[in-house]
């Protein structure tokens, strides 16, 4: 293995080690059940897999209830759907349907392939999802991080028939009607997270990147120009958006050229933006990771706020 992917491995290694630790620190919600690990793809593959969240007490006698899909972080070479599993709860507890799943990460697959993850687990949704509860005419997206950019990713994708045809993936039976993304990554030639670009090690590490994401074609992927949100997103008008994020959080910039992107396409969105002095807990993903804390409380009532007024 490349010394930079390498590097990139051990690096998201560490960052797993100390999330476990902090993760005893965390506080369990309350009013939630869940269905754990169904399969969307039968290949008894663990990463093929899915959760389902309701409200505690649900029954599909009561009725359909709207869709929160959430896709995971993680650099796209750490995490599983179980990470964020009190943040998942939390979210059904209050009255949403949820589902999210886990997806074949770098450096063991590429960026088309972890698409085609994704769109296998939301046609899954689509064939079984209505019969479990979900009212997939009110579906609403959200991911943090690095699922921040596959979220508006995996939009673009369901509203451009060219773009399916460079994934490979059939379009979705339903409308994505909102999207939510925390501290999104966007760009992805300019993920310099192990050191700043300025240095070998960013440099390095932000190459090894691009040539995990294209895979075995390299620069001949199909994808090549499709993967960054300034190269998917255009003028045709995106389901409403809402970004969260924090001044000093450590991928802030990627936010800021999001939103630059978002002001030349004249795309409308509403952002969630806190400054430094306005909290204590802002760290990168910081309302997923921690849902108790009390600006991650204010952070997730805002966004579940912004989804039920676009899903009624």
């Amino acid at each position: 293995m490349d010394k930079y992917k390498k590097l990139l491995v051990d690096t998201w290694n560490a960052i797993k080690e100390t999330n476990d630790k902090d993760y005893r620190y965390g506080v369990d919600p309350a009013g939630y059940r869940k269905e754990a690990h169904i399969p969307y793809i039968p290949d008894y593959n663990p990463m093929h897999v899915m959760n389902l969240y309701y409200p505690d007490h649900y029954q599909v006698e009561d009725g359909l209830l709207p869709v929160i899909i959430y896709i995971h972080g993680g650099g796209y070479l750490y995490g599983v759907v179980d990470d964020s599993e009190r943040y998942l709860g939390y979210l059904a507890s209050q009255g949403f349907a949820v589902m999210a799943m886990n997806y074949r990460l770098l450096p063991y697959n590429d960026m088309q392939g972890i698409i085609q993850d994704i769109y296998a687990s939301l046609h899954w949704l689509a064939a079984y999802g209505p019969k479990r509860g979900f009212d997939l005419t009110r579906v609403c997206v959200n991911g943090d991080s690095a699922g921040g950019h596959l979220t508006e990713l995996v939009t673009c994708i369901s509203m451009q028939e060219e773009l399916q045809k460079i994934y490979g993936v059939e379009a979705l039976p339903y409308t994505i009607r909102a999207t939510a993304l925390s501290c999104p990554t966007s760009e992805m030639d300019q993920l310099y997270l192990v050191g700043g670009p300025e240095t070998e090690s960013g440099q390095g590490t932000c190459k090894a990147y691009m040539e995990m994401f294209l895979g075995e074609q390299g620069a001949a992927a199909p994808w090549a120009k499709y993967m960054s949100l300034s190269e998917v997103i255009t003028k045709q008008p995106l389901p409403p958006l809402l970004i969260i994020g924090a001044e000093s959080e450590s991928v802030h910039a990627h936010t800021e050229f999001l939103i630059q992107t978002l002001k030349k396409e004249g795309q409308d969105y509403e952002t969630m933006i806190w400054k430094d002095e306005d909290g204590l807990h802002l760290q990168h993903v910081f309302n997923i990771s921690h849902w108790e804390w009390l600006e991650s409380i204010e952070t997730n009532q805002r966004m579940l706020k912004f989804f039920r007024e676009h899903v009624k």
